[in-house]
């Protein structure tokens, strides 16, 4: 249900049509009892007087204070003021006229013509209306038409009281207090509203609404429960979609949330715009107003979307400008504040360095606040300050210093430099036993390491001397084999066991030199010829001497390359001797009747272009072991040790790879046995 989009377009539309329902039932209410908007209670209201004389109170001021703003005539001693009867006060009502005298002065609102240029006949014109009220002020006194202006308006005859002073020469000369009395006023009015006014469109509004009113009582209650069900649905389903786990969010869910909204407030101010070049025009209004109140229903719905949206996948934060901001200072924050703990335990954790610490900062703070209260009046303050702040400076200085030189140490001790010691006499009291740790660490592992390389010179030296010692009876028991494989020995039992030992003296023959080989190069042991070679010429000698090895084992030999000549700086015998291993390891690995490939890439990736050789086969047997493990000496992917290798080819590759600045990778992927060899080329 929460994942139906047509229910939750039927939500949407059924809001703004409840709201609608809503807000008429309640106008409807409203406008049954104001009668502010009906005619023929109004004109007959304490309403009415109070605001008539408020208007009238309003253009007396400004026959006293704005009088010089319009456009006057003279009639003999009696200036004559002309007001727009449009800029009136309270101008809803129908054809209202007012003709104000006070001492020499008068204003009217009767449109100055040829003939309404005197007191005498705007007086006439106002008189002559016989569709209209009449209400004439004179010297304290109402005369008036209306019943309910005559009877009640005396209690409003303070509204026209005026108090004003005069200026001559930029001096007060008097103030001036006027009272009803004072004035002749003649007005008039019309009792209706003027058609466009808002009161009428009110009223004709009233009228058209008041079926509202007879089941106004029934669909408030509804509608706002409604609303309330249909806001709690939406709130619920919103970000659900049919076919998507957890909360779908799209390209604008992830916009931020103030441009949303800055957008939005633009975009529902734009209906509204219109509404300062209409004056009196209340349908327009209305109209405009309904459009505006659309609008920003519509954009209220889409800010309400993401906006759940957003909390519900908690994005919210991250999806705002501020919340960002908020998230920077406060990711800040809390890294402030583990530097801040963690210099508190520094300074904690030793309570010696606390007390140092707490007595330094107390001293200084003392020195700065005694030089303040000593020198304060003269410039000798500044001076000890700039001193003893140089010292608070030299000491964090010299601490970092310190610092440093022990980072710097720990960095060299990483590295495997352990020789150099630092002088304790040159770092602070803080750092002594830091320095006497340091060093007696270094010291150590110095130690550990020169055990250790003795250690693997006697280890190299036992097995060229051991193997040395092995070789020369092994040399004889070869040498005594080969003169009985020449006896005519006719016994088929000794011709085989003659034929074992053969192959058991040649393969412990080649352990021995291999034994050799490996310890020389372990320890570097051996004098390198590095020249310019053709890598792959090399490549292509060593897999012709293989070919029948590989034939036998029914081997294909693939080698690419897009460049018959890669040249690298190398020593051709050891060089070979790499490749040899390799293939000799797979000739004795490899899956019968499979491919094995060989891929020379002259590649030039940075910083410098490289010769990269790739060898590939198939292995005969699983191969669950890693290959670490793989390259370690005396380790074979064979556990089961029936095959004749010793264990010692791949480790013997790597090392000579090593020792001419080339990089051994070896890769296992299931069975694939993969090693990546890796020149700089020249």
């Amino acid at each position: 249900m929460k994942e139906s989009k047509i229910l939750k377009i039927i939500s949407y539309i059924a809001i703004p049509i409840l709201i609608t329902a809503l807000a008429l039932s309640i106008f409807s209410i409203v406008m049954k009892e104001n009668t502010y908007y009906k005619e023929e209670k109004y004109f007959s209201s304490d309403m009415f007087v109070s605001s008539y004389m408020e208007y009238l109170s309003e253009e007396i001021y400004n026959l006293i204070h704005d009088r010089n703003l319009y456009y006057s005539v003279q009639d003999g001693n009696i200036t004559l003021y002309y007001t727009s009867a449009e800029n009136n006060y309270y101008n809803d009502i129908k054809d209202r006229y007012f003709l104000i005298i006070y001492k020499n002065k008068a204003l009217t609102n009767v449109e100055l013509t040829s003939e309404t240029n005197t007191v005498a006949s705007v007086k006439a014109y106002i008189e002559k209306n016989t569709n209209t009220k009449k209400v004439n002020i004179l010297f304290g006194n109402i005369e008036s038409e209306s019943k309910i202006i005559q009877d009640v308006g005396i209690r409003y005859l303070d509204t026209l009281n005026e108090t004003y002073y005069t200026v001559e020469m930029n001096e007060l000369i008097e103030y001036v207090n006027t009272t009803a009395k004072d004035f002749e006023i003649y007005s008039s009015y019309v009792e209706e509203f003027k058609e466009n006014s808002e009161v009428a469109v009110m009223n004709r509004l009233s009228e058209k609404i008041s079926p509202f009113q007879e089941y106004s009582y029934f669909i408030i209650p509804v509608s706002t429960i409604l609303i309330i069900l249909i806001l709690v649905y939406l709130i619920i389903s919103i970000g659900y979609k049919k076919g998507v786990e957890g909360i779908a969010l799209n390209d604008f869910d992830k916009l931020p949330l103030e441009i949303i909204i800055f957008v939005a407030i633009i975009i529902g101010c734009i209906p509204f715009i219109p509404l300062e070049g209409i004056n009196e025009d209340y349908n327009a209004i209305i109209s405009l107003i309904v459009t505006g109140c659309l609008v920003i229903y519509v954009l209220c719905a889409i800010f309400l979307d993401t906006f759940i949206k957003r909390i519900k996948s908690k994005t919210l934060l991250k999806s705002t400008i501020i919340g960002r901001i908020l998230m920077w200072m406060a990711t800040y924050i809390e890294k402030a504040g583990k530097k801040l703990k963690s210099a508190w335990e520094t300074i904690t954790y030793s309570s010696n360095l606390k007390t140092k610490v707490i007595a330094y900062s107390i001293v200084m703070a003392s020195i700065a606040i005694f030089i303040l209260l000593a020198f304060h009046d003269s410039g000798m303050a500044v001076f000890l300050e700039l001193v003893l702040l140089g010292v608070i400076l030299y000491k964090i200085l010299k601490f970092l210093k310190n610092y440093s030189q022990v980072e710097n140490k720990l960095k060299e001790m990483y590295e495997g430099n352990n020789s150099n010691k630092l002088e304790e006499t040159k770092f602070l009291p803080e750092f002594k036993n830091t320095v006497k740790y340091l060093n007696d660490i270094s010291n150590g592992f110095e130690n550990a390491i020169q055990d250790r390389i003795k250690s693997e010179r006697l280890k190299a030296e036992l097995i060229t001397n051991v193997s040395h010692d092995i070789k020369t009876p092994l040399t004889s028991i070869i040498n005594y084999v080969d003169l009985l494989k020449q006896e005519n020995i006719k016994n088929e039992k000794a011709k085989e066991y003659i034929e074992i030992l053969d192959n058991k003296s040649q393969r412990l023959k080649k352990l021995t030199e291999d034994l050799v080989e490996a310890s020389k190069v372990s320890t570097g042991n051996i004098s390198l010829n590095l020249e310019k070679i053709n890598i792959v010429e090399l490549i292509k000698q060593a897999s012709g001497e293989f070919e029948d090895k590989f034939k036998k084992r029914r081997l294909e030999m693939i080698i690419n390359s897009k460049e018959n000549e890669i040249n690298i700086m190398a020593d051709s015998r050891y060089m070979y001797r790499i490749i040899e291993n390799l293939f000799s390891n797979i000739s004795k690995y490899a899956l019968e009747a499979s491919r094995v490939y060989v891929d020379i890439k002259n590649g030039k990736t940075e910083p410098t272009p490289n010769c990269v050789i790739e060898i590939k086969n198939i292995s005969k047997d699983r191969l669950n072991i890693s290959a670490e493990e793989l390259m370690q000496r005396f380790v074979r992917g064979d556990r089961s040790r029936n095959t004749e290798g010793s264990g010692l080819g791949i480790s013997i590759a790597q090392n000579l790879t090593e020792l001419q600045n080339g990089k051994f990778n070896l890769k296992l992927d299931g069975d694939l046995f993969k090693v990546e060899l890796i020149f700089e080329t020249i």
